[in-house]
């Protein structure tokens, strides 16, 4: 597999490595003639998620919820540091540019997580907004899934902790506060 030393600009992964889940891997390298020219920032795409639930559990000791949900998932941030790129693999998808680039939107987000609060199986906790992803991540400036997910917690006055690195979470500080008010919301 080739290797190269500089990720695309505006891209945090220089190349796609293969998924270990896949049992083929071919090298472009190896297959085309103009392998090692400048290749321009891949294009972010955007693919519908049709999950038919939204809230996710875990039982690890190391992280302070066990119940979370993801809008989206994939990060067009692109942080080379992220720990949430072999997550993608799941997916079928690489680690490395399909994770900044091929972005699952769950468009129906707050709808799913209004059904869930509402369903007699749900125990209230606290949930974390974005394990795998970061909420705020440009997208969420048109398709406001974020906001609506936090509107339906504020309905539900269900507590959640939120970790973004995108300044678009000060968007949401009216209903952040609110929900500050019941001791429900932690930003991080």
């Amino acid at each position: 597999m080739t290797m190269p030393g500089n990720p695309p600009h505006g891209r945090g992964s220089a190349f796609n490595p293969p998924n270990r889940f896949e049992r083929l891997h071919y090298d472009a390298a190896e297959f085309e003639d103009d392998a090692d020219t400048e290749n321009p920032a891949p294009a972010t795409q955007f693919l519908v998620d049709t999950a038919r639930s939204i809230i996710s559990y875990n039982d690890s000791p190391d992280v302070g919820f066990s119940a979370s949900i993801n809008p989206y998932r994939g990060c067009e941030h692109g942080c080379a540091y992220c720990y949430a790129r072999p997550y993608h693999e799941y997916l079928g998808f690489s680690a490395g540019l399909d994770f900044e680039t091929r972005i699952l939107v769950k468009r129906d987000a707050p709808e799913l997580l209004r059904k869930e609060l509402a369903s007699d199986r749900w125990q209230p906790q606290t949930i974390g907004l974005s394990g795998v992803t970061d909420c705020y991540q440009p997208i969420e400036r048109r398709l406001k899934l974020t906001r609506g997910c936090l509107e339906v917690l504020l309905e539900a006055r269900n507590p959640v902790v939120i970790v973004t690195k995108n300044h678009l979470v000060s968007r949401d500080a009216d209903l952040l506060s609110e929900l500050a008010r019941w001791q429900a919301s932690a930003v991080f």
